[in-house]
């Protein structure tokens, strides 16, 4: 079945006229997720943060299926409302997808690499990642804005180099595996990056997100709820310039206590750290 791909002006002009990570940061703006109110781990949503009920496909939207993988060469496109039983690669500028689900148990759920194009980056809104299980990672690696993903059964929520912007989603259920090294969201080492406002949980995996020991610079992790793993923060370091961590809560909502040697590491030494406390006692880290 063909697959509705018209130019999507407004979003190409969006996204092509900045840079990519400061503009996602602008328009993805959290609600106000008051630190006065404990507990909300339990339910992410009931607090303000992403959850299973404000991320992914919105409820009601009629999803179209389309069997395999899927390779986007059109610049401009748009892929809206699509049940993808495959992976999908992105290889044109500003391409958009929105409220669709993406089935895939390859190497990347959705893979995009500047480096095969010129252009804009990749927009993703409402999508759906379901990885099955298996050590695959739902979406890379770089030059892209993503906003209320609904991440789930990958090894890896996100791989991030450069240019990228992750705000309001929810990576959750990882999967180990025998031979796995589960992370939410793992930095590679690069720039220009902004986590913000999600809610990622990571039982029995490594982290929530962990960083490249080296080489990053202009770091933003910011307002997001975070729990399990070994330590649920790794920072780099030491060779990274502009880190902060800044206002995250910390669950312990899992058989980790939020780690299971702590909260993060090395995040005093290279990162800036303000106002990041225990969701559960609110008391400050």
């Amino acid at each position: 079945m063909p697959l509705d791909l018209r130019p999507a002006a407004a979003i190409v002009l969006i996204i092509a006229a900045a840079n990519l990570g400061a503009t996602a940061n602008a328009q993805a703006a959290p609600p106000n997720t008051s630190p006065r109110q404990a507990g909300c781990a339990i339910s992410p949503a009931r607090c303000g943060y992403p959850d299973a009920t404000n991320t992914g496909v919105p409820a009601g939207t009629k999803l179209t299926v389309v069997k395999g993988d899927l390779s986007i060469t059109k610049a401009g496109a748009v892929v809206d409302g699509k049940d993808i039983r495959g992976c999908v690669e992105v290889k044109a500028p500003n391409v958009t997808i929105r409220r669709s689900k993406v089935t895939c148990t390859g190497y990347y759920a959705i893979g995009s690499f500047v480096e095969s194009y010129k252009g804009g980056g990749l927009l993703l809104e409402d999508v759906e990642v379901d990885c099955r299980n298996h050590n695959t990672t739902g979406v890379g690696s770089y030059g892209m804005a993503a906003r209320r993903l609904n991440i789930h059964g990958c090894e890896n929520g996100f791989d991030i180099d450069d240019t990228t912007t992750v705000a309001d989603s929810y990576i959750h259920d990882l999967y180990e595996g025998a031979t796995g090294h589960a992370d939410g969201i793992q930095l590679a080492g690069g720039s220009n990056i902004r986590i913000i406002h999600n809610t990622i949980y990571a039982p029995g995996g490594t982290s929530a997100i962990i960083s490249h020991p080296t080489n990053n610079s202009n770091v933003l992790v910011e307002n997001n709820l975070l729990a399990g793993g070994a330590y649920t923060l790794y920072c780099p370091r030491d060779h990274s310039r502009d880190y902060r961590v800044i206002g995250n809560r910390f669950g312990r909502n899992f058989s980790l206590k939020s780690g299971a040697y702590g909260a993060w590491t090395d995040c005093r030494k290279a990162a800036v750290v303000q106002d990041n406390f225990w969701d559960n006692t609110l008391r400050p880290l």
